[in-house]
């Protein structure tokens, strides 16, 4: 299990299978409401993670790109985006640009269970071979409607609305209610309008009856695991690939494809995330935490760290005294 974040802006929990625990505003209610930048995420881009839960996201300033599944979209400002259950995604800037984002995670418990026709429409809607996400654009009438709703459930959830100190960056904020019904009629509403836009994927892979697509995600799932269990261990390539097992070109073909990243890069991500972790809340030293961390050298460490967040690990570590 790792968490990131930046202050008390974000915090996000991913486990070694890449799963989410969504911090709920009201832990017994899953809903997630909030606006937050995505400076808020090291390198500002948010970690590779799935959750069964519908994730909303509108852009309300700036440029954000949003990996799902292999696939990359580009929103600006106004457009937006509805991810479905239990696929890998995370946003980022890749020329690490401030853009804001109100952001609505819904989980599927707070419907699929009304009745069997309201779980038949779930089960079709979150399939596989369905539909990764849909675009929402404010051109789009029904469209138009649910972007209205994200924010609508971002304003309404208590403790929603717009954190960290750049909020003055976006719209006006305002102060959330303590009664969270309505907004659980709004995130109900906002699910409604969007299970049954899901259609089967265009492309035929995953297609009901083929497993291939099931059999890749379970192997990327698997070497995302040993990077997180071992990275502290001198990880290669070859140990990644076998996790999955997968021939080497083909485990850098599926990170390609579903994580967006190479395996290195998602090695040295997860190791400086955990180096972050113990300069702050350690007094290890730089050179017992590069070992700790998998790193071959402490003069390595201190190139790749100030490489990624433009500092060094003692400087980092003063910053967070």
């Amino acid at each position: 299990m790792a968490e990131t974040g930046t202050g008390a802006t974000k915090r996000i929990t991913v486990f070694s299978d890449m799963s989410e625990r969504v911090h709920y505003n009201i832990p017994e209610l899953p809903i997630y409401a909030h606006c937050d930048p995505i400076s808020a995420f090291a390198d500002y881009r948010c970690p590779c993670h799935w959750h069964r839960d519908l994730e909303f996201v509108r852009v309300v300033s700036g440029t954000l790109h949003y990996f799902v599944n292999g696939h990359t979209v580009v929103m600006h400002a106004g457009d937006g985006l509805v991810v479905n259950s239990s696929r890998l995604h995370y946003s980022f800037s890749p020329e690490r640009r401030e853009a804001w984002l109100s952001c609505a995670v819904i989980g599927p418990g707070l419907f699929e269970n009304l009745t069997t026709a309201t779980g038949a429409r779930c089960s079709r809607a979150f399939a596989q071979h369905m539909d990764d996400f849909l675009t929402l654009s404010p051109d789009v009438p029904w469209q138009r409607d649910a972007l209205m709703d994200i924010e609508r459930v971002v304003r309404l959830m208590p403790g929603g609305g717009r954190r960290g100190s750049q909020a003055r960056d976006a719209a006006p904020a305002e102060t959330s209610p303590d009664d969270p019904l309505p907004a659980v009629a709004a995130a109900i509403r906002l699910c409604d309008a969007v299970l049954d836009r899901f259609s089967p994927a265009g492309d035929g892979a995953d297609a009901p009856g083929d497993d291939v697509g099931q059999r890749d995600r379970l192997a990327v799932l698997n070497m995302i695991g040993v990077i997180q269990q071992r990275f502290g261990e001198p990880l290669g390539l070859n140990d990644i690939a076998a996790a999955g097992g997968v021939s080497r070109s083909q485990c850098c073909i599926l990170f390609r494809r579903y994580v967006g990243r190479t395996p290195g890069e998602c090695l040295a991500d997860r190791r400086l995330e955990e180096a972050k972790g113990m300069l702050a809340g350690t007094d290890a030293s730089v050179a017992e935490t590069a070992r700790a961390c998998g790193f071959s050298s402490s003069s390595y460490f201190i190139s790749v760290f100030r490489r990624s967040f433009g500092m060094t690990p003692n400087a980092y570590r003063n910053t967070r005294a």
